[in-house]
């Protein structure tokens, strides 16, 4: 009976000797192995996330324009321009039938029906805006037309398609409070507006 102990005793002394005789003081500190490929431990509780500042793209719209895309078959004078101001009171007058409280400016405003008119020498980026788009010409050149609701509507014509340019287009939006075809007033504004500019 007094045997039984002692062997227990013994096996735990010789096993805490092993443990203790293996184990041996390391200096320096720990670094990866840039060559070792970590792999998950058990690939079936892995998830796949994007990274934290990858952000999440839209799908391609295939109406939208690539600067590449560009026709022009009028080429406008597109430096040197007043960037607001093409359009006149008389022009924003024709195209909605109201009356204008502005003579030139970027930004026109008008009663009867009332309306609010932007026009300004820029940077197409149809691509990036919401609602809907189509490609159409102005003058043999390459435009859009983009309409948010039928409330507001702006066509952007290219005056150029030299990448030199830091406007290369020609813009007009018109956002209307009372009841008015906006595309129509719009597209008759960058037409007006287009055919003021003088060719290059």
């Amino acid at each position: 009976m007094h045997l039984r102990p002692a062997a227990i005793l013994l096996a735990l002394g010789l096993t805490l000797a092993a443990v203790t005789g293996c184990a041996e003081q390391v200096t320096g500190s720990a670094a990866a192995d840039p060559n070792a490929i970590q792999e998950p431990a058990d690939p079936s509780t892995t998830t796949k996330k994007p990274p934290a500042s990858t952000p999440a793209s839209k799908p391609a719209d295939p109406t939208a324009q690539k600067q590449g895309d560009v026709k022009i078959t009028t080429r406008k004078k597109a430096t040197g321009l007043e960037t607001c101001g093409v359009l006149k009171a008389a022009d924003i007058e024709a195209a909605t039938g109201g009356k204008s409280s502005a003579d030139g400016g970027c930004i026109h405003t008008t009663t009867g029906p009332s309306t609010v008119i932007t026009q300004m020498v820029t940077v197409p980026e149809v691509a990036d805006q919401d609602g809907e788009k189509k490609q159409i010409e102005i003058g043999g050149n390459t435009a859009w037309q983009v309409s948010a609701s039928k409330e507001d509507c702006q066509v952007t014509v290219m005056l150029t398609d030299d990448p030199n340019v830091i406007t290369p287009a020609f813009s007009v939006s018109v956002l209307a409070i009372e009841e008015l075809d906006t595309c129509a007033a719009a597209l008759k504004l960058a037409t007006d507006g287009f055919n003021r500019i003088p060719s290059a």
